[in-house]
Formats: C-alpha cells, structure tokens, sequence
C-alpha cells in the first residue's frame, strides 16, 4: 500500500511538470551571444528583435569574445550566437542553423600602401596576416594561403600591428558594408581590390530552441520582402559614419550596447575565462 500511495505521488508531480517543450523550447526571453557592438551587429540585433517579437519572445544579447560565445551558446549557458559561418553548424554540434541566409560577407585584404602587389610575388618566408581573434572566415583563409595569422583582440590593434610594420597585412570583414574599412583610420592604406574569400552569416541557437529555428526563416523571409531589412541596415549604414573607432573593440561597446550582464550571467562567463 505504502509503494501505491509513492507511485501515486510520483504520476501526480509528473502531471504537474511542464513538458521538455514547454520549458525550453518556449521561453518568453531568449538570451544571445554577440561578439562586439557595431553597426553591423547593432543592425543585426534589431532585426532578429523584430522577427522574435512575432513569436512573441524578447531577445536580449550579452557580449562575449568570439570563442567563448560559442561555446556558451553550444553549452545552452546562453540561447544562441547572433551571426555566424554556415560551418559553424559542423563544429558545434548542439547548435542549429537558421536556414535564413542573415548577411552577405567579404574577407578584404588591406597592405601598407605600395604593397599592391604583396599577394603576387614570391615570398621567402610566409606572410604575416593581422586577424581578429575568432573570426573564423579570417583565421581560416590565412591559413588556406600560407599566411601566419598573428592575431589581433581587435580591428584597431589589426590597424596598428599593420601601421607599424608588424604585420604586412590585415585581413577584415566587410558585411553588408559594414566594417571598420568605412572608418577614416583605414584611408591611409591600400585596399586589395578582389576579396579572398565570401561568406554567408546565419542566426544560430542552442537545440533546445529546435521550434524557433524552423520557424524564424519564413518570418525573415517576410520581414525582408516587406522592406523592414532594407530600412534597418539603411538606418545604420548612415549612423555608422558616427562610431569611433574605439566602438570596434569588443573591451568597449558603443552607444547601442546591450544592458549589463546580470550576477549569474557573469558567473557563468567566468567559467570559461
């Protein structure tokens, strides 16, 4: 009678449970990772809002450096990572795609001026490329051509490893046009003309939000056909001419930063550090 009556309490807290489904894959905040804040990651940010709002979520971002936020969003210590390479989706097996193709990128190769010609002749010893720390697209296409990445914490310490010679190039990501070549900082340089590598960048979440995921393409598909796309990177195309320098390095967010990490979210990052 005694083993009746536990069952019995055991069915009766399980009724009362809410489903897996129910507790992870329908939250009413979602919480995701962003590498620094720029225009381009401000731009993106209001956008997936927008798209979330019509699933009736809030989505709020935590900055983290690149390979942490990974991990955590991989982990489920955060919901998901703003805009990533489709082969992240390879590497990081508890994170799923969102089919929607978020972002057209280039990786641009930028010399000292004069050096125009850097890629075309012969090399006795390897070529030392600045690039951002965990930029992937980066990372990888210096290595593909034999270059030695020596890595930067941030585009204006690329910009400086360049101006004084120890680097001979830079590698930097041009998204939608954005980036930190539309800074005047960057007009002393040469620009190479044909980027060395294109990319598409996709919204990813943990597997938990499997149902955000499949839903999210349709709802962008239709944010972009009704031109609300076009008008935010337009909106921050423009403000984009107002952020410093300074507002590329991912130490110091800009004037569009995400609220300050709570208690716990920093304990959580500090497990990685």
């Amino acid at each position: 009678m005694h083993g009746r009556h536990l069952f019995i309490a055991w069915m009766l807290t399980a009724l009362c449970m809410p489903l897996p489904s129910q507790a992870t894959e329908h939250p009413g905040e979602l919480e995701i990772a962003v590498i620094t804040d720029v225009p381009i990651t401000a731009a993106t940010t209001e956008l997936l809002q927008q798209a979330y709002q019509r699933l009736g979520v809030t989505m709020r971002t935590l900055y983290a450096p690149s390979r942490r936020a990974l991990m955590m969003a991989d982990k489920g210590l955060l919901d998901g990572d703003l805009f990533r390479i489709a082969r992240v989706a390879y590497d990081y097996p508890n994170l799923v795609r969102v089919e929607y193709p978020l972002l057209q990128g280039e990786l641009r190769a930028v010399v000292r001026p004069g050096d125009g010609n850097l890629l075309d002749s012969p090399k006795s010893t390897p070529i030392k490329a600045a690039v951002r720390l965990g930029i992937i697209i980066a990372e990888q296409t210096a290595k593909t051509m034999g270059m030695k990445p020596v890595q930067a914490n941030s585009y204006e310490q690329a910009r400086t490893l360049l101006e004084s010679g120890r680097v001979d190039i830079a590698l930097v990501s041009d998204i939608e046009g954005f980036g930190p070549l539309a800074l005047s900082s960057w007009q002393e340089f040469e620009l190479l003309p044909e980027p060395l590598a294109t990319f598409t960048l996709y919204h990813y979440l943990n597997r938990r939000h499997e149902s955000f995921a499949k839903a999210l393409p349709a709802i962008l598909t239709d944010l972009e056909e009704e031109g609300l796309k076009t008008e935010i990177l337009s909106k921050f195309r423009e403000k984009q001419r107002e952020w410093r320098s300074e507002d590329y390095v991912t130490e110091n967010p800009g004037t569009d930063s995400a609220p300050p990490a709570s208690p716990s979210l920093l304990k959580r990052l500090l497990y990685f550090l």
